[in-house]
Parts: structure tokens; C-alpha cells; sequence
């Protein structure tokens, strides 16, 4: 009985914590017509999660076309996080299923402006 309960209480503390990150509201980045890129300028100095549809083997680029400094916390994918490349002002990561894609980038002022694209 004891491992029946155990079980039960494992499960639930899996499914807060998936439901937690799913609670978190996101902004949906769209790309202009014949465009492979999207921007937001804003604060995101306490970190924002952008959520973005793409497709399998795509290149997600996120740049800093600002004057601060940002940082890429994590990409997650529908099967995960991925893995990226980190450089002085961009970040890469390339996709492995398609559906949406969740970016959190943090900035280190109040004003950021990044550019989102995939290729």
C-alpha cells in the first residue's frame, strides 16, 4: 500500500511541475510574410518565455539587435530541451521535431531587442 501511495504522490509532483511551466504565458512570435525572422523589443530583464511553431532540422537563431545584454536560458523543444550554440551575440540551436518551440531569454536592462529566426 505504502509504494501504491508513493507512486500516486510521484505522478502528482510530475504533473505539477509539468503543468507549472506549461502556466507560464508565453508570447507568440510571428514572422512577416516572406520573412524568416520576428523581433521583440521590451523588457525582459526578469526573463520572457516566446513560443514559436517550426518545423523538424530548422535553424532557430535568437540575436541581440540591442545595446544590453541578453541570455538564452533554455530552448524546449515538443520532445525537449536542445542543445545550442552560444556566441557573443547570437544563439543557435537546431530542431529536431516540429511543433512549438519555447525560448526564454533574459535581458539585463529594461529595454532588450532581439530577433528570432529560423531558417
Amino acid at each position: 500500500m505504502k509504494a501504491v501511495m508513493l507512486s500516486v504522490m510521484l505522478i502528482a509532483a510530475a504533473t505539477i511541475g509539468i503543468n507549472a511551466q506549461a502556466a507560464e504565458s508565453s508570447t507568440k512570435i510571428t514572422f512577416a510574410k516572406n520573412s524568416y525572422c520576428g523581433n521583440f523589443a521590451g523588457n525582459i530583464k526578469n526573463g520572457k518565455l516566446f513560443r514559436l511553431w517550426l518545423g523538424a532540422d530548422q535553424n532557430l537563431v535568437v540575436r541581440n539587435v540591442g545595446h544590453d545584454q541578453i541570455r538564452v536560458a533554455y530552448v524546449n523543444g515538443p520532445k525537449g530541451r536542445l542543445d545550442g550554440d552560444y556566441y557573443d551575440d547570437f544563439n543557435s540551436f537546431y530542431t529536431q521535431n516540429k511543433g512549438n518551440h519555447f525560448i526564454k531569454v533574459y535581458g539585463n536592462t529594461s529595454y532588450s531587442s532581439i530577433e528570432i529566426c529560423a531558417y
